[in-house]
């Protein structure tokens, strides 16, 4: 046997005295340890046949192991030929509640790793182990919200509602998840949830939930047959449908799910709006016909839907010469009437449709709350019209101010809210909800604390921020006495008057206040000064050292359709109006669909009312960033990012991708690379929350 005859054979005895050699026991300091580190050990071989009987055992001997239990129910997913009876191996654990905290800790250090398809795996089978535990299933509805399954997401949401109606963290959760969610068949679950909200606009923030009202409808056999109606966009093609339209198409003008979507959410379809004006011209134009024929009435539910769609909006919709004439002669009429025909509804709820009931019959409190007595439809319209603006002017000499309004651009500023108060809005949660965007652990929201919201506007962020913390104390300032007055308002119809104070006052001017907050909150104001970083300057001086610092500024990428707006406006001569607002956005649409700005326009929320479009595109005072100089002005006021608030999970996945190992995504440089890439990521703004350290 030469050399090369000798090694081969040496070399084929090692081969089989290794497969001839058991396979070392691993060390083990109980026979439950040694059962999981053999099976977890065969697993990791490849073995999975050989390991599941050890595992098996191992979770029947120790009911902590929950590595043991996701081993198992991966390879119960990735291979049905196994037959693991995932059933069958929950009923065989004798203590779950151990398993439960066990689990627990996994699906912690799975989120952490940013693992979030394994941790959503962990979160099933913990709602598998225990059905009956809503907070799992909850769990489970914010992992796939989080990993992109929206629609999955509330449906399960859809149905915590449903078992448990009294629960308002469910329903806050629910419609935080709607934004952006639109549905391709019919969700009666969904409906359901989304009714409930409607049912109460202070236990829901509506705010992003048109998308899934609007494919709910068109969807929903109630509503018969607005698909079809909603498209019929020729004004010819229209007139002949409605003239000839029977009670059975025309069923969802009277399904309360869609008067109360038309009345609590802003519109933001061009489609819906544009049959939205043709059914109101058509109503207007052909008054005498319908209440000769006594038709009218069927359409006063949507008359006063209708109307407080339009208050909401600023009457943003356009309105010819013709309909104009009709609501003056009309709005004269009711004036100098006596008797029955000053009482008749119809009349207030077609004037509503095209200006507010406190401008065109300021002296008729009387006949309004009597008639408010007589329909829940008409209630609502009348409160919205008349009684709340009535009630904000009663506000607003009872607002406090602080320091001296000097400044020439805040001057500036402040006329135009003044003019337009912004934003309009309607609901807002207000009672503390889980997020994970905040950087304050949730167990210690309730600690008491001092709040500065700066720049609150109309108030809904103020509130959301004084529900969040129910220990604090929230102090809200703003330019705009009329914007004061109306958060005034909706601060005590909320129930949360007693823990803000709102005061008139203007950033520049806080420079003496007395004592220093521990959190100050400013989105969307420093860009419309003449100086951000001077009035971040002073703000940043209010907080305590070690205090947190939500921001949030216009991005210089983002906005780039903004800045074009902005010159077709300068170049046409739009002027800042409602006429103006109504011409310019009229000019907007008419653009052909293909144009960029009309296509980034059309599909922002803001563009559908007109103080929110008078501050998106028509504002005195802009300033735009990028997020490596928003560093450089952090940097000379001692702050440090935290994180960014971020609700698209799209967008977290992807920065995860791009940057693993930023763990806290607060990396400014990182996220100014990821914006050059993904330039239409900060479309509304940056928002981050940050840290004071000097």
């Amino acid at each position: 046997m030469n050399r090369k005859e000798r090694r081969a054979q040496e070399k084929q005895q090692g081969k089989t005295s290794a497969r001839a050699m058991p396979m070392p026991k691993p060390a083990a300091s109980s026979p439950a340890e040694y059962e999981r580190q053999r099976g977890l050990a065969l697993k990791a071989e490849g073995k999975d046949a050989d390991a599941v009987p050890h595992l098996m055992k191992a979770l029947e001997m120790d009911s902590s192991f929950a590595d043991v239990h996701f081993a198992l129910a991966l390879m119960a997913r990735a291979k049905p030929t196994l037959k693991i009876d995932m059933d069958s191996v929950n009923q065989s654990v004798k203590n779950r509640k151990t398993l439960k905290e066990s689990y627990q800790t996994t699906l912690a250090v799975l989120k952490k790793r940013k693992q979030y398809k394994e941790a959503l795996i962990c979160q099933e089978e913990l709602c598998r182990l225990f059905p009956d535990d809503l907070d799992e299933t909850a769990n489970l509805a914010l992992l796939c919200n989080m990993i992109g399954q929206r629609e999955n997401a509330l449906r399960i949401l859809a149905g915590l509602m449903e078992k448990a109606p009294d629960n308002k963290i469910y329903k806050g959760v629910f419609i935080y998840t709607c934004g952006g969610v639109a549905f391709t068949r019919h969700e009666p679950l969904v409906k359901k949830a989304l009714q409930a909200c409607f049912d109460n606009i202070y236990e829901a923030n509506l705010l992003k939930a048109y998308p899934t009202w609007i494919s709910i409808v068109l969807r929903d056999p109630a509503c018969g047959k607005i698909g079809h109606a909603e498209t019929i966009v020729a004004e010819s093609d229209f007139n002949i449908w409605i003239s000839n339209a029977t009670r059975e198409d025309l069923a969802f003008l009277q399904e309360k799910f869609f008067l109360d979507g038309l009345r609590l959410l802003t519109i933001a379809d061009p489609i819906l709006e544009s049959f939205l004006l043709r059914l109101r011209k058509w109503l207007c134009l052909n008054l005498e016909e319908l209440l000769k024929a006594g038709r009218l009435e069927f359409f006063e539910p949507f008359l006063c839907a209708m109307a407080e769609q339009c208050f909401f909006n600023e009457y943003i919709y356009t309105q010819t010469p013709d309909e104009s004439a009709i609501i003056e002669k009309l709005v004269a009429a009711t004036r100098g009437g006596t008797g029955e025909e000053s009482r008749e509804a119809w009349r207030y709820m077609l004037t509503g449709c095209y200006r507010p009931l406190f401008q065109a019959f300021p002296d008729s409190g009387a006949i309004l709350q009597d008639l408010s007595g007589k329909s829940e439809n008409f209630s609502n319209f009348a409160k919205t019209q008349f009684f709340d603006p009535a009630e904000e002017n009663g506000l607003k000499p009872a607002i406090k101010s602080f320091g001296m309004l000097e400044n020439e651009v805040s001057k500036n500023v402040q006329a135009q809210y003044e003019e337009n108060p912004y934003p309009r809005w309607i609901s807002v949660i207000n009672y503390p909800t889980p997020s994970d965007s905040l950087p304050v652990p949730e167990e210690e929201r309730g600690r008491p604390r001092k709040i500065l919201v700066a720049g609150c506007g109309t108030g809904r962020h103020a509130l959301g921020t004084t529900a969040t913390y129910p220990g604090a104390r929230v102090t809200a300032i703003d330019l705009s006495r009329a914007s004061l007055a109306y958060a005034q308002r909706k601060a005590n119809e909320s129930g949360l008057a007693g823990r803000v104070e709102f005061i008139h006052a203007d950033i520049l001017g806080m420079e003496q206040w007395p004592g220093q907050f521990d959190i100050i909150e400013c989105a969307g104001v420093l860009h419309h000064m003449e100086d951000p970083f001077k009035g971040w300057q002073v703000l940043t001086n209010l907080l305590k050292p070690g205090g947190y610092f939500k921001v949030g500024l216009y991005s210089e990428i983002a906005r780039r359709q903004i800045v074009e707006a902005r010159a077709y406006i300068r170049d046409r001569g739009f002027a800042s109006t409602p006429e103006g607002i109504r011409d310019c956005r009229d000019s907007i649409m008419k653009l052909p669909s293909s144009d960029p700005m009309r296509k980034f326009l059309l599909a922002s929320n803001d563009f559908y009312a007109t103080s929110l479009v008078r501050d998106l595109i028509f504002h005195v005072q802009e300033h735009r960033m990028t997020l490596p100089q928003i560093k450089g002005m952090m940097d000379q006021l001692g702050l440090v990012c935290l994180s960014f608030a971020l609700s698209r999970p799209d967008i977290v996945m992807q920065y995860d991708k791009m940057f693993p190992d930023d763990l806290t995504r607060s990396n400014m440089l990182n996220w100014h690379e990821f914006e050059l890439k993904h330039p239409e990521t900060f479309t509304g703004m940056y928002q981050f929350w940050c840290r004071k350290i000097k």
